[in-house]
């Protein structure tokens, strides 16, 4: 309010002749001069230096000779900082335009409180005059607030933040007593004597204090509240992270004594440790991971609880007791795909969080296996009943779908990846979790073969599956890679095949997992996209899934003791003659010189030739039990406003490198979602994106036109997007003509 009071006593008497004399003998208003010149006055101050009384004559001569000549139809304000009875020449201005007396700032701040707020003022004149400078900005329930001892003149909450940000620039714009006072409060909060130290090292010690009270768990709620705040700020997070990254925690500090929302990842780093070293003290790590609990669970939007968390839990406290119940293969698929698959997923993100660190991850690994053991266990007793749904399974599905259907074919995308993506996606469509058994031996070239083709015909290029999809169905279908879709493909169906997860999981090995949150990404936004392209159903299955051998030492893989011809894999074996092993399952598979496939009743890999971590190809719930989801848009009973390309024809051959869309809104505006809606054009050419219009708002009966160029391009998409749903409205493809531009000369 200190602003409006000031501004509007210079309105008050400038209105008349546009000139106001400011007495401020004391300079102690000189705060109020920045918010005086916002509001467009040219102001004119005098030189406190001057004190001769010729020199102070001949300045306020020359300072009225400079308004009356330069700024003679200016709004002009005078600040003076001498009495009123040294004055010359500004003398008769204050009487004949317009005088605001400072002379007493504190008196004047007085009756400015009483005659708004009616509370009679208690603060003593050097605080008031704070408070004063401290209003700039602040409405009149702040002033009444203070008054009335309902609030400090210093917010902590409010202020500390951006001090804490930068505080050697924090003070550049403050007066003297504001910043005494704000440091005053500062030393009460840490519980220190004021002294007069440099800001950052001010700022340095009230992070110190707030970082001891999360390690001791003794933290005030002051300081929490202002804590809270800075986990959640964008503006400031990285102060904080500056601030963490130097400052060292003691070798003493208690590790399980700590704040539950304490930002310290080296000190989750550390209680991993501990935990992970007695692993098998069952009652340790369970107390340990309730303390845990309440950090995971209250967790805010920040990046200082490591996501890992989730997973280490996750592992520990999984249960198995269900599978006691489970006496057959179907209730054994029913617990993996319900429950078990996510502690494939756990373990998935350790080994990606710390495969370099054996002392952790190995006895997570060895408690994985231990609950992977019983899961096996319970899936080679009813194996006898396995029977894949996956042969002839693209060309049952396209002769009973409806045109508008795509079907992204993945490699390697085991369930609980999936899952992931169906989790990512719920609430945005709806989802169909259906489940399919993969044919065995579980790898590409036969389990592809199986899907596009069946009759247990396997063939080697992917081209010669495709058309015998084609033939099989007798449908027009378009084939693609999943990487290469965008707005503008038109098809009744459509097959997109994604290869990234097998084909980098079979050359990194192991070292592909920290890629797979990307491959997860990839797969979540194209099935978005394919929904908001208008088609009604997307399809994500694949040919089969993956077992991570994590740490693997030689006495861990099979010895592969077949006799007669036999081929090698880290997962299967195919063998000419029948063999006698116990612990191999058999299967009748034909292909080339070999009659039986054999797959070990384990998850490790038989030794053989290449690189170990990332394996397919066995018989594991991991890698037969495969996603068969289904993606259809929610129907929606008003779509919206209908926009079209209205050009389509002129657009089949332009001649020249320029070109023009003309989009037109069909309809009337019968209701809120009819009435308008924002458009953007997009551009495509060879599968990238390379123009885009701005997004406009168009109404019913509105045309509106965009102007292109082809970039250099001979064909191009140009697709009209909702731009809130980032649905696909209409396309058109565009052909640049080969005939020449004549420019209208012929």
């Amino acid at each position: 309010m200190t602003d409006n009071w000031i501004i509007q006593d210079i309105e008050k008497h400038i209105a008349h002749r546009n000139r106001v004399v400011i007495l401020d003998p004391t300079g102690q208003c000189s705060y109020l001069l920045p918010i005086i010149e916002k509001h467009s006055y040219t102001i004119f101050k005098t030189d406190n230096t001057k004190t001769e009384e010729w020199q102070t004559v001949q300045e306020e001569l020359m300072l009225r000779y400079e308004t009356e000549s330069k700024f003679k139809n200016e709004k002009v304000v005078f600040y003076v900082t001498r009495p009123i009875s040294k004055l010359s020449f500004l003398f008769d201005y204050c009487f004949t335009h317009g005088c605001v007396d400072l002379s007493n700032p504190v008196e004047w701040i007085r009756k400015k409180l009483f005659a708004t707020t009616g509370h009679q003022i208690t603060l003593d004149n050097p605080m008031l005059l704070t408070a004063a400078k401290l209003g700039i900005g602040k409405d009149l329930s702040w002033w009444k607030k203070i008054l009335q001892n309902l609030e400090e003149l210093v917010s902590i909450e409010d202020e500390l933040l951006p001090f804490l940000s930068n505080p050697e620039t924090y003070f550049s714009d403050k007066e003297p007593d504001v910043k005494r006072l704000f440091e005053e409060k500062l030393f009460e909060l840490i519980g220190q004597s004021y002294r007069n130290v440099p800001s950052k090292t001010l700022a340095t010690e009230v992070v110190n204090h707030l970082f001891a009270g999360l390690l001791n768990n003794d933290i005030k709620q002051e300081l929490l509240s202002v804590y809270h705040k800075w986990l959640d700020s964008n503006t400031y997070s990285q102060s904080l992270s500056q601030y963490i990254s130097g400052f060292q925690l003691s070798p003493q500090q208690n590790i399980w004594n700590v704040h539950p929302e304490h930002c310290f990842i080296a000190i989750d780093k550390l209680q991993l440790v501990q935990i992970t070293a007695n692993f098998r003290d069952k009652s340790f790590v369970k107390e340990k991971l309730q303390k845990l609990h309440s950090r995971i669970k209250n967790r805010k939007e920040s990046n200082f609880v490591p996501l890992w968390w989730d997973d280490v839990i996750n592992l520990f406290e999984f249960d198995n007791k269900a599978l006691a119940q489970c006496n057959s293969l179907v209730k054994v698929t029913d617990f993996y795909t319900n429950s078990f698959h996510k502690v494939d997923r756990a373990i998935r993100n350790i080994y990606a969080s710390f495969l370099q660190e054996e002392s952790i991850v190995r006895p997570l690994q060895e408690h994985y296996e231990s609950l992977n053991q019983e899961l096996l266990q319970h899936w080679y007793d009813h194996c006898s009943s396995y029977n894949s749904d996956q042969q002839g399974y693209l060309p049952h599905l396209i002769a009973q779908s409806k045109p508008g259907t795509a079907i992204i074919v993945g490699d390697g995308v085991r369930f609980e990846i999936a899952a992931f993506i169906a989790s990512q996606l719920q609430g945005k469509c709806k989802i169909e979790t259906n489940v399919m058994l993969a044919d065995m031996p579980s790898e590409t070239e036969h389990n592809m073969s199986a899907l596009y083709v069946g009759n247990n015909e396997v063939l080697k290029d992917h081209s010669d599956r495709e058309k015998k999809l084609i033939t099989a169905t007798g449908k027009e279908i378009s084939f693609m890679y999943l990487a290469a879709l965008h707005y503008g493909i038109k098809a009744n169906y459509l097959v997109l095949t994604y290869k990234d997860i097998d084909k980098t999981g079979e050359t990194l090995q192991m070292g592909a997992i920290k890629l797979f949150s990307e491959f997860e990404k990839v797969l979540t936004e194209k099935i978005q996209l394919l929904l908001n392209m208008g088609y009604n159903q997307v399809h994500l299955i694949t040919d089969h899934g993956f077992v991570l051998t994590g740490l693997l030492d030689e006495a861990d893989k099979i010895d592969p003791d077949a006799t007669g011809k036999k081929e090698v894999h880290e997962r299967f074996i195919r063998t000419e003659e029948k063999q006698k092993a116990k612990d191999w399952l058999a299967f009748d598979k034909p292909y080339g010189d070999f009659k039986y496939v054999y797959a070990a009743k384990n998850h490790r890999p038989f030794k053989s030739k290449g690189v170990y971590g990332f394996s397919h190809g066995g018989f594991t719930p991991q890698e037969i039990i495969i996603p068969n989801f289904v993606f259809s848009k929610e129907s929606v009973a008003d779509k919206g406003l209908e926009v079209t390309i209205v050009n389509k024809k002129e657009l089949i051959e332009v001649t020249g490198e320029l070109f023009g869309l003309k989009v037109q809104a069909i309809g009337k505006a019968d209701n809120l979602f009819s009435s308008s809606r924002k458009i953007q054009v997009l551009l495509y050419a060879n599968n990238l994106t390379y123009s885009s219009s701005n997004i406009i708002t168009i109404e019913p009966g509105v045309s509106q036109s965009f102007d292109f160029s082809f970039g250099g391009n001979n064909e191009i998409i140009a697709v009209i997007v909702d731009a809130s749903t980032q649905e696909q409205i209409d396309s058109v493809k565009i052909k640049k003509s080969n005939a020449r531009d004549l420019g209208g000369l012929l």
